[in-house]
């Protein structure tokens, strides 16, 4: 795991650019500990930071085929680098050190940009060919590492963080009021959006090529294909649950190689304990598992995490946190923000990787089973909302009022007024936008009443759900779930989750792998008919099948949890008046971006428990947090006009 940077620019080798990169890498010293480098060639400007997973006795430096033309810098692992060295070797390469992503510049001599196409692994890379002065950038499948861009005259800069770019004195700190509006729905900025106007992330599964001061970009892989073909499918269920569980054997040997010891982000779950019962089968007892709980028991899931260690002899380690632990790990959090996120769950997360560090450098997690075989109860809201949408709206009213009453007041951690409030408002939208509002923080409807007038004027015409539009558009779907289940890979997965772990993590310096996302296995799950996923209200049927003679009943039939913090009740107790002094008038208005009494409404509602607001309220505590790192504490926030400072645009082919 690792840190880059660079900026390819005019031929002549540039001092002025070299410093620039150092201090762009300098920027990134928290992705890369053990060490930095950097490379100059004519035209372009290479950093660096390292963690030291593989090969602890490598330089930290940009790698370089043998005649020093092709350089290269990544972010990531490389899985099957042993593989492709040796057949490297066959063809007469000679490798330094034991890298594995000492294979990047060798495949590209030998394959150009394609050379992604042959890479498993989770990475995003930069690969400098100098003799055709080009820059090729890439990102792995499922968006796994992060990697952002911008283009300005004469110039093209990239980075890992958002903040490594905006180290570079000519990239314009003017917001983009359009990615905003889409954060405000999303609690994310969907790829290739970002807060700041000038600046672009480049999607997952995509590659980059700059040459000779021409860029183009285009996807090389498309979970959409292999959805396609589920139509086809001949595989009985049983086959595929056999083939299933093979296929994780295969992702989790591929994601523990390491120079380093490994553990496991365990949460008791059905994803991260087939993660530790096939690590255990694997490498034997004792691996190192990290639980996280709280004081406040209607949160903590820690005794199902200890039953699960306990049944495989894993070395079990918890941490257990209260409010006060919480309100240190947001100031951590806060002071670190590279981009706003609207994730309560990532200040916990980054306090799990910081206990978590204390034992280990690597860990495996169970991201991405829930987007591949259908485990959000979202997604049996959907056939409900299906039905619902069909009845009287007076009869649903009273519908929703006799389950209030009837009901218990809260499932697990969450509040059902709270459930059945986000199902009703979800239900009169078509299926993609109750989806993204359901997974959302704030409806548009609510935008105009929480932006300041001048930017809701702005945005008046603007599509709040256009990037998940632009997901599905053009692509082949069998169903109504393959194109939930799709739309959550490309959206929810990659901008929300992945990015929620990769910054909490690495703001600890721990490196996080995830075996569910491997691509063989993400290419199985897509290609099986929507029933063995999800049928009735069995969620992840197949998944649960091809894991019965591994994991224990309780776990296999246990209810999803999700991996929540006290939020809600945080707000209503210590943290309530820290945020209204935050959004008091005079600050909000000072900011110029939003409606002090629409933000005050929101809050009041919540203090007064009138309504549950904690997904609204955390994403402008985020953004707010951001503001005060990017722009200064009570600084006017300057707003691009829309889309006026984008990078120029560019077709995304696929």
């Amino acid at each position: 795991m690792c840190g880059i940077a660079g900026i390819v620019g005019p031929a002549p080798v540039n001092h002025e650019r070299s410093e620039i990169v150092r201090r762009m890498t300098a920027t990134l010293a928290h992705r890369g500990p053990d060490g930095e480098g950097f490379a100059t060639a004519s035209g372009c400007d290479l950093g660096f930071r390292r963690l030291a997973i593989v090969d602890l006795t490598a330089p930290s430096i940009p790698l370089a085929n043998e005649d020093l033309t092709i350089l290269s810098v990544c972010n990531g692992e490389i899985y099957n680098g042993d593989e492709l060295r040796k057949q490297l070797e066959a063809a007469g390469h000679r490798f330094r050190y034991g890298i594995d992503t000492e294979v990047l510049p060798h495949l590209y001599e030998e394959y150009g940009p394609a050379l992604i196409e042959r890479l498993d692994g989770m990475f995003a890379f930069a690969i400098w060919d100098d003799l055709r002065q080009r820059l090729v950038l890439g990102r792995d499948r499922a968006g796994e590492k992060p990697l952002y861009w911008s283009e300005q005259p004469d110039e093209l800069i990239f980075g890992s963080e958002l903040r490594a770019v905006l180290a570079h004195p000519r990239v314009a700190r003017q917001l983009d009021p359009v990615a905003l509006q889409q954060f405000l729905l999303h609690d994310y900025f969907p790829a290739p959006a970002t807060p700041i106007a000038a600046i672009r992330k480049l999607p997952a599964a995509h590659l980059l090529i700059h040459e000779r001061g021409r860029t183009s970009i285009k996807r090389y892989w498309d979970l959409a294909d292999h959805y396609a073909t589920a139509r086809r499918s001949t595989l009985s269920f049983g086959a595929a649950a056999e083939r299933l569980d093979g296929l994780i054997s295969q992702a989790v040997r591929r994601r523990s190689r390491s120079d380093v010891p490994v553990g496991v982000f365990l949460s008791g779950g059905i994803d991260s304990s087939a993660i530790l019962a096939h690590l255990t089968e694997q490498f034997g007892r004792g691996v190192p598992v990290f639980a996280l709980g709280y004081h406040d028991l209607a949160f903590d899931e820690s005794r199902f995490a200890r039953e699960t260690a306990r049944q495989f002899g894993a070395e079990y380690h918890d941490l257990v946190l209260g409010e006060s632990d919480l309100a240190e790990g947001l100031r951590r959090v806060g002071e670190s923000f590279d981009e706003p996120l609207g994730d309560a769950s990532i200040v916990p997360t980054h306090l799990l990787s910081l206990f978590a560090r204390g034992k280990v450098k690597v860990v495996l997690s169970g991201e991405g089973g829930d987007e591949l075989f259908a485990g959000y109860p979202t997604y049996i809201g959907d056939r409900v909302a299906e039905l619902w949408r069909r009845l009287p709206r007076a009869l649903r009213r009273s519908v929703l009022a006799a389950a209030g009453r009837a009901l218990p007041t809260t499932m697990g951690n969450v509040g059902l007024d709270y459930l059945l409030g986000r199902f009703a408002e979800g239900c009169d939208r078509d299926r993609l936008e109750r989806h993204q509002s359901w997974f959302g923080g704030l409806g548009p409807e609510r935008h105009a009443a929480i932006l300041s007038k001048q930017l809701a004027l702005q945005l008046a015409s603007s599509d709040p759900f256009a990037a998940a539009r632009a997901v599905v558009a053009g692509r082949s779907l069998p169903d109504g779930l393959s194109q939930l289940l799709y739309t959550d890979f490309a959206l929810y997965l990659q901008d929300d989750l992945l990015t929620k772990v990769d910054r909490a993590s690495m703001l600890a310096s721990l490196e996080v792998r995830a075996p569910l996302l491997d691509h063989e296995l993400a290419e199985f799950a897509a290609s099986l008919p929507s029933s063995y996923k999800l049928k009735g209200l069995a969620t992840k049927r197949v998944l649960r099948r091809a894991l019965t003679k591994r994991l224990s009943r309780e776990v296999l039939t246990r209810r999803k949890r999700g991996f929540n913090m006290p939020f809600s009740r945080w707000v209503l107790n210590e943290l309530g008046p820290h945020l209204q002094q935050r959004f008091a008038t005079e600050r909000v208005d000072a900011r110029g971006l939003f409606s002090a009494s629409g933000i005050q409404a929101l809050l009041n509602e919540h203090l007064a428990r009138q309504h549950d607001h904690r997904k609204p309220l955390f994403s402008l505590l985020a953004f707010d947090l951001w503001c005060d790192r990017t722009f200064g504490q009570g600084v006017a926030i300057p707003v691009a006009q829309q889309h006026s400072l984008a990078p120029r645009p560019i077709a995304l082919a696929g």
